[in-house]
């Protein structure tokens, strides 16, 4: 099967990257997906999704979405996560605890 989301690094997209994998100061999730995307690099590792989802014990839908993830938006936001459309819970006023 082609990959329609094929990754290829420059050379300071895996310095970024393997700066948050081998710093260790950022959230857990972000030095997954980074490390996720380091293995998916075409250029070096070359993974396919099902070896990284063993590896990681995530799904292949997950590492499928960090790959399209990076290859549309770029390195910054394929660690992090997506953000929300539509907010799962109303915000609310902090004196009287009402919703807004």
């Amino acid at each position: 099967m082609n990959k329609k989301y094929i990754v290829r690094l420059t050379d300071e997209e895996r310095e970024y990257l393997n700066g948050l994998v081998r710093k260790g100061k950022s959230t857990a999730y972000k030095i997954r997906h980074a490390d996720m995307i380091l293995k998916a690099d075409a250029d070096a590792a070359g993974w396919t999704d099902e070896q990284i989802a063993k590896a990681f014990s995530a799904y292949k839908s997950a590492v499928a979405g960090i790959r399209r993830r990076f290859v549309e938006e770029g390195p910054e936001s394929a660690p992090g996560r997506k953000k929300q459309s539509v907010p799962s819970r109303e915000k609310y006023r902090m004196e009287k605890g009402w919703p807004v």
